[in-house]
């Protein structure tokens, strides 16, 4: 047994001595784990944990040697377990953590487009922030630089929202979360900004959804269209948009309406599709789609337009990377 799966066995046990002792979710039980271990005290509210519980959490708590852990491994730990939170929940597909192949494809192209300056960043379903901190945290590292970005998670699922808050502190990351509809008005200036893994499925408010360009002519509208046009409505004047969105969007029947909308609304930089490979099926298949919004000194070039066939080698990335260079040297530089 390697080091870190003994360490995620450890972690399990001590979340679920709580979970049974305060009788709750596993989430709920992962979050006040990290809490606790953060905070280097056990929270007892209402004479619960009991104080036996107390003290096997102490013990437990003392042989993990929390502090001198590093950060990576924290990191890693809480993700694992917070996919263990999302599986035992049977939540929604769409809650689970972007994988981090994606991030490094986003990472990339974002260091090419971004200016190095302070920007503010929001993920309009931020889930449990996976995808936001592992661009920013490449970005930084990429850049050399501690730039202060601002960053603002937006999700209507609270549970979600407390991975995500945990999982800032354990990357060093101050994070502004707010819980409720992104396809509602958003209470947050306009970011320079979006990256988002985009839930895929239908709107259920048919009476917001009238609101927008993109709704269905009947029934339930596509809730990744109408928070593509919510992003373009938030976004400031040139600020980008780097999405996780269906393939199924930006070719065949619902490309053939959807596409020629957005072009009018905004300059497309990249479309990545994403190897099938990392998807159970076809309508599964995603892409990563970057675009930036009209403004001063904006103007349409060439699209990048690639399909990557694996992410399993090193050598994939370095292909990625080639292309990104020669497009950006010709068409944006």
């Amino acid at each position: 047994m390697d080091k870190i799966e003994k360490l995620f066995n450890e972690f399990l046990a001590c979340v679920k001595c709580l979970q049974t002792a305060l009788n709750v979710s596993f989430g709920e039980a992962l979050t006040e784990t990290f809490d606790n271990l953060e905070n280097g005290k056990i929270k007892v509210e209402m004479g619960a944990p009991d104080k036996e519980t107390v003290a096997k959490l102490s013990q437990k708590y003392a042989a993990l040697n929390y502090d001198a852990l590093s950060q990576k491994v924290k990191v890693q730990i809480f993700t694992y377990l917070t996919l263990k939170a999302i599986n035992e929940a049977d939540l929604d597909a769409n809650q689970m953590p972007t994988p981090p192949a994606i991030a490094t494809i986003i990472a990339m192209i974002a260091q090419k487009l971004l200016p190095k300056k302070e920007l503010a960043f929001v993920d309009p379903a931020i889930g449990s922030g996976n995808l936001l901190y592992a661009v920013i945290n490449q970005l930084k590292s990429a850049n050399h630089s501690k730039l202060d970005y601002q960053l603002a998670g937006i999700d209507n699922d609270e549970e979600m929202l407390n991975f995500a808050d945990i999982s800032a502190h354990l990357n060093n990351l101050k994070i502004d979360l707010y819980c409720q509809d992104a396809l509602s008005p958003w209470l947050i200036a306009k970011p320079d900004v979006v990256i988002s893994d985009l839930p895929v499925g239908y709107y259920p408010l048919d009476e917001n959804a009238a609101n927008f360009a993109t709704k269905a002519e009947k029934g339930h509208s596509f809730a990744h269209l109408l928070l593509i046009e919510q992003i373009i409505k938030n976004l400031e004047p040139a600020g980008y948009a780097f999405l996780v969105v269906p393939k199924s969007i930006l070719a065949g029947k619902v490309g053939a309406d959807f596409m020629p909308w957005l072009t009018e609304k905004v300059c497309i930089r990249a479309i990545v599709e994403l190897p099938d490979s990392m998807f159970q099926n076809k309508f599964n298949q995603k892409s990563v789609l970057v675009f930036q919004n009209h403004g001063e000194q904006v103007t349409n070039s060439e699209v990048l337009l690639t399909k990557l066939d694996s992410l399993k080698k090193q050598e994939d990335l370095i292909k990625l990377n080639v292309k990104l260079n020669e497009w950006y040297t010709n068409n944006i530089h």
